[in-house]
């Protein structure tokens, strides 16, 4: 919403911001009136951008951050796996440790150990499934047809991980 008046007190009033919100509006909004999207994009020789995905998706295990779409790119790879999606849960000592939830292809019998390895044989150490493997008959999904990963964290510390 673009504010009728100025939201913080500042040169905020002519740009977008959050109504009657300027501590939010104060992390979104950098210098030049740029706006955090949380997106990570990456912009090659020709100055064309490439979007890579989501700040908020980005998993920090120890010193590193991964990215679930990595591991994800990487389980696709299997002829079983028909979907899947990692999130990640908390672990005190270690920050994020990546959870598999794969959708088998109908007919297929994969296991957790299968998942695993492969991870193991394509990634380097910091991202291996240390949180384990759930298979699914489906994933949840948003209103907007889009994976529900709130939902997913929340299943991931319920149910049983192999």
């Amino acid at each position: 919403m673009v504010c009728g008046r100025n939201c913080s007190g500042n040169f905020l009033s002519h740009y977008k911001c959050y109504y009657n919100n300027p501590e939010t509006t104060a992390e979104v909004l950098m210098e030049g009136g740029w706006f955090r999207t949380g997106d990570i994009m990456y912009r090659d020789e020709k100055s064309n951008f490439y979007y890579v995905e989501r700040l908020k998706l980005i998993l920090k295990y120890r010193n590193y951050q991964l990215s679930p779409q990595e591991i994800e790119n990487v389980l696709l790879r299997h002829p079983g796996v028909y979907q899947v999606a990692v999130t990640g849960i908390r672990d005190e000592n270690d920050g994020d440790l990546p959870v598999a939830f794969v959708v088998p292809h109908e007919g297929y019998n994969i296991t957790a150990q299968e998942i695993k390895d492969l991870v193991k044989d394509s990634l380097s150490d910091a991202k291996q499934l240390r949180g384990g493997v759930i298979f699914l008959k489906e994933l949840p999904m948003t209103s907007t047809s889009k994976i529900d990963r709130k939902k997913l964290n929340a299943m991931a510390l319920s149910m049983k991980r192999e």
